[in-house]
C-alpha cells in the first residue's frame, strides 16, 4: 500500500485550535482535510500546520473536552466497560475448545506458546484496537477510513466477520437453551433409550456403546459365573438400575456375549443427533426445520435484541449479570467436580506436560488461533467498545487486565471440565482421553452424560447449560453492537433516534439468516463456519492492522496519539506493531493449513474412532462450501 495515497487524510492528532480555543475532534479534522484541493501552496500550508506541535498536552485536553461533551454515548462507569470486554472475550470457546486444544498439544506445556501468543500478538493488537476506538470515537469502518482511505476494507472486513459470527453463533446459544429446558425433566432425556428419537442401536452410555462397537462385551469380562450374578454385574458396571425396563434381560446374556454392533451409540449421542439436531445425512441435505430449535433460536435472538436495544445504555447494565454469573456457575461446578472420585485423574491428564509438542509447528499455530478465537482480536468489537470510553481512559491497563482475566478463565474452565470427565473415567474404569473431546461433542454429548452420573443431575445440568447460555450472550452482545455502531455512525442524529427499531430490523435479519443452522443439516454448516471464518480471515486482518498503523499511518504519529491520551508514549509497542507481531502472524498464517487440517469437523466421535461408523460426513478441504466461506469473509479486504 502506498503511503502517499493517505496524505490527504493526515493524522488527526495535530489540529489547529478553532475560534473558541478548542481543537476540533479527530473526525472533524479528517473531514476538514478532505476539503483541501491539490493546490500546492494551500497543501503546503496545511502540512506545515500539521507539523507544528506547540503544546501537545493542550491539544489532548481540548480533544478530551470535545469528545466527552459530544453526543456519543458513554459507559455509565468504567466497571461496565471492563465487564463488557471480559464478557466478550470469555465465550463458549473458552469452555468447549480450549481444554481439548490444550491436551492435544502437550497439556500444561501448551501454556508456553499460548501465553507467548498473547504477549507478542494478541495484547499488542488488543491495545492497538482499543487505542484507535478510544482516540477516534468511531466504529471500525470509520476508524480505518480516518487512518487511510485505502484501509477502509479492514473495517468492512471486520463488519463482515461480525455478521458471519452473529450468523452462526446465535444457534449455539439456542442449543444451550434446548438443553437447559430439558434439564427440568426427570429422568434426563439424554439418559434414555426408549424414546421416540432413539434407534435400535441405542445403549445407555458411551462406555457400553464403545464396548459393543469393538465386540469387547462378554460374559467372561464380567465378574461372576451364574446368569443372575452376571446380570447384576453388568447393570452395576454400566450404571443401569432398572432391570425391568431396560433393553437387556437375562435371556439376552448369551447373545450379548457374542454381540458386535459397530453402529452402537450412547443415549446422550442419540439425543443430540436425533432429537436436538434431527440430523440429516450430510451438508447437501438441509431439508426440514426442527420446531424446538427454531423456537430456541427465536428466543435467543429476542434476548440478544433486548440486551442491545439501546446500545450500551442497556448492555452496560445487563453485563452485571451475564458477565459475572458464568464465573459463579463455573466455580460451583469446579467445587463439585473436585469432590468427586477420580477428579485428580482428570486434572493430571489435563496438565501433564508433553514437551515434545513444542517442536511441532501446529502447536504454535493452534495456540495463535485459540488466542484470536477467545480474545476477539480483529473482529472490530474492541474498537467499538473502546469508542464509548472517555478520551483519557487508561486503555493499556484495561487491555492487560482483560487479556489476563480472559485467558486465565480458559485455564480455569479446563479444571471444571476435566474434574467431571475424570470422575466419568473413574466410574467406567477408562482412560480420561476416551472422553476428551472438543466443540459440540464435549458440550452436548460427553459432559451431559457425565452430569447424569452426579446426584441431582437436573440441577447440575441446568447450571452448566445456563452458564453456556450467558457466555454466549455476552459475546453476541458485542458482536452485534459492532454492526449497529457502524450503521449509527453513518448518520448519528437520524439513527440514534430510531435505535430500538434499527436493532429490531438488524436482529430480525440475523434471525432469518440463521435459520439454515437450525435445519436438519445445519450443524455441518455450523462447523465449517466455526473453523474457516476465524482460522484464516481474522489473522489476515491482524497482519493488515499492523501494516497500516506501523508503516502507513506511522508509529511516530501513533505514539503521539498515545501521549495525548495516556500522558506518555509506549515505545515497546512500536517494535511489536512494526516487526514482531506482523512477522509472527504471517508465519502462522502461511501454515494455517496444518491446523485447519487437524480441525475436528466431525460431530461425534472423532475421526480416528469412526472409520466404520461415521455419525457425520465432513467435506474435504476443497469443498465449495469451504472455499465460499473464505471468499465471503475476506473479499472486503
Amino acid at each position: 500500500m502506498d503511503a502517499s495515497n493517505c496524505e490527504e487524510n493526515l493524522p488527526p492528532h495535530k489540529p489547529e485550535a478553532n475560534g473558541n480555543g478548542h481543537a476540533p475532534s479527530a473526525v472533524a479534522a479528517h473531514q476538514e482535510s478532505k476539503g483541501f484541493q491539490d493546490d500546492g501552496q494551500e497543501k503546503e500550508r496545511f502540512l506545515d500546520a500539521y507539523q507544528r506541535t506547540p503544546s501537545r498536552m493542550e491539544i489532548a485536553e481540548s480533544s478530551s473536552e470535545h469528545s466527552d461533551s459530544g453526543d456519543r454515548d458513554k459507559w455509565g462507569s468504567h466497571r461496565e466497560y471492563l465487564l463488557s470486554m471480559i464478557g466478550f472475550c470469555v465465550g463458549i470457546g473458552n469452555i468447549w475448545r480450549f481444554p481439548y486444544v490444550c491436551i492435544r498439544n502437550g497439556g500444561g506445556v501448551f501454556l508456553i506458546p499460548f501465553f507467548l501468543s498473547i504477549l507478542l500478538c494478541a495484547l499488542p493488537l488488543f491495545f492497538l484496537e482499543s487505542t484507535l476506538g478510544q482516540f477516534l470515537q468511531q466504529g471500525p469502518i470509520h476508524v480505518w477510513r480516518s487512518l487511510c482511505p485505502l484501509s477502509k476494507g479492514i473495517g468492512l472486513s471486520m463488519n463482515m466477520i461480525c455478521l458471519l459470527t452473529g450468523w452462526y453463533y446465535t444457534v449455539l446459544i439456542a442449543w444451550s437453551l434446548v438443553y437447559a429446558f430439558h434439564s427440568f425433566r426427570s429422568p434426563l432425556p439424554w439418559t434414555l433409550c426408549d424414546q421416540s428419537w432413539n434407534t435400535e442401536n441405542c445403549v445407555p452410555n458411551s462406555h457400553l456403546a464403545r464396548a459393543l462397537s469393538k465386540g469387547t462385551v462378554s460374559l467372561e469380562s464380567v465378574n461372576g459365573t451364574s446368569a443372575d450374578s452376571n446380570m447384576t454385574s453388568i447393570f452395576s458396571l454400566y450404571n443401569m438400575t432398572d432391570t425391568n425396563q431396560t433393553w437387556l434381560n437375562v435371556s439376552d446374556l448369551q447373545n450379548l456375549s457374542n454381540a458386535v454392533n459397530p453402529e452402537a451409540r450412547s443415549a446422550s449421542e442419540e439425543f443430540w443427533l436425533h432429537n436436538v439436531l434431527e440430523i440429516s445425512s450430510g451438508l447437501e441435505d438441509m431439508s426440514g426445520l426442527p420446531w424446538h430449535t427454531v423456537l430456541a433460536l427465536f428466543l435467543a435472538t429476542l434476548v440478544i435484541a433486548m440486551g442491545i436495544a439501546k446500545g450500551i445504555k442497556t448492555s452496560g447494565k445487563v453485563v452485571y449479570v451475564t458477565a459475572t454469573l458464568p464465573y459463579i456457575l463455573l466455580t460451583v461446578l469446579l467445587i463439585k467436580g473436585a469432590t468427586l472420585p477420580g477428579a485428580s485423574k482428570g486434572v493430571n491428564f489435563y496438565i501433564k506436560p508433553d514437551f515434545s509438542k513444542l517442536l511441532q509447528m501446529e502447536t504454535w499455530v493452534e495456540a495463535a488461533i485459540q488466542v484470536f478465537f477467545s480474545l476477539g482480536v480483529s473482529y472490530g468489537s474492541l474498537i467499538t467498545m473502546a469508542s464509548f470510553n472517555k478520551f483519557k481512559n487508561n486503555c493499556l491497563r484495561d487491555s492487560m487486565v482483560v487479556c489476563l482475566v480472559g485467558e486465565c478463565t480458559s485455564v480455569y474452565g479446563g479444571f471444571a471440565i476435566f474434574t467431571v470427565l475424570g470422575h466419568m473415567a473413574h466410574i467406567y474404569d477408562q482412560p480420561v482421553e476416551t472422553y476428551a473431546r472438543s466443540g459440540p461433542g464435549l458440550a452436548f454429548v460427553v459432559y451431559p452424560e457425565a452430569i447424569a452420573q452426579l446426584p441431582f443431575p437436573q440441577f447440575w445440568g441446568l447450571l452448566f447449560f445456563l452458564m453456556l447460555f450467558t457466555l454466549g450472550l455476552d459475546s453476541q452482545f458485542n458482536v452485534m453492537e459492532t454492526l449497529l455502531t457502524d450503521i449509527v455512525d453513518l448518520h448519528p442524529r437520524l439513527f440514534s433516534k430510531w435505535r430500538v427499531a434499527l436493532t429490531g430490523v438488524v436482529m430480525g435479519f440475523v434471525f432469518l439468516l440463521s435459520i439454515p443452522f437450525a435445519a436438519r443439516g445445519g450443524v455441518y454448516l455450523f462447523q465449517l463456519v466455526d473453523w474457516y471464518i476465524a482460522a484464516y480471515t481474522v489473522i489476515m486482518v491482524g497482519i493488515l492492522e499492523c501494516v497500516i498503523v506501523g508503516w502507513v499511518y506511522g508509529t511516530d504519529y501513533f505514539q503521539k496519539d498515545l501521549e495525548m491520551m495516556l500522558g506518555r508514549k509506549k515505545h515497546i509497542f512500536t517494535l511489536l506493531w512494526k516487526y514482531v507481531t506482523p512477522m509472527l502472524l504471517t508465519a502462522w498464517h502461511s501454515t494455517l493449513g496444518v491446523a485447519v487440517g487437524r480441525a475436528d469437523l466431525t460431530l461425534w466421535p472423532p475421526q480416528a474412532e469412526q472409520d466404520s461408523r461415521r455419525s457425520s460426513h465432513a467435506p474435504d478441504a476443497t469443498h465449495p462450501a469451504q472455499i465460499s466461506l473464505l471468499i465471503v469473509s475476506s473479499i472486503t479486504l
